[in-house]
C-alpha cells in the first residue's frame, strides 16, 4: 500500500529528488547552530572574567542559551530524523528490488 500524500515528503512540501548535496548541507548547519551556541555562551564566560558582566548574569544567560540551543536541536533533530527514515525506507525497497534482480541472474 503506497503512504497518502500528506505522510510523505511530497505532502510536506519536501523534493523526493534532492541531490545529496542537500543533506551534507542540512547536517552542516546543524554543526553551524551548535559551533554558535558554544561560542556565545564562551564568549559571556571570558566577558565575565575581565569583569564586563557578573557571574549570576552569565548563569542566567548560560541558562536561557543551553534552553534554546536544546529546543532547537530537538526540533531540528525530530525533522532530520523524518527526513533520514524517509530516505531509509526509499532507499532499502530500493535496494531489495536491486538485490531481488542480482539474484535472478545468477
Amino acid at each position: 500500500m503506497k503512504p497518502s500524500a500528506e505522510g510523505s515528503r511530497e505532502g510536506r512540501g519536501i523534493d523526493p529528488l534532492e541531490p545529496e548535496e542537500v543533506k551534507a548541507d542540512i547536517y552542516e548547519g546543524l554543526a553551524v547552530i551548535n559551533r554558535a551556541f558554544q561560542q556565545i555562551i564562551g564568549t559571556i564566560g571570558q566577558l565575565q572574567t575581565k569583569g564586563v558582566v557578573s557571574p549570576d548574569y552569565v548563569q542566567d544567560q548560560e541558562i536561557i542559551a543551553n534552553d534554546l540551543w536544546a529546543r532547537i536541536n530537538t526540533h531540528l533533530l525530530a525533522k532530520i530524523t523524518e527526513r533520514e527514515l524517509d530516505d531509509r525506507n526509499h532507499y532499502g525497497k530500493m535496494r531489495a528490488t536491486m538485490e531481488r534482480r542480482i539474484r535472478g541472474r545468477q
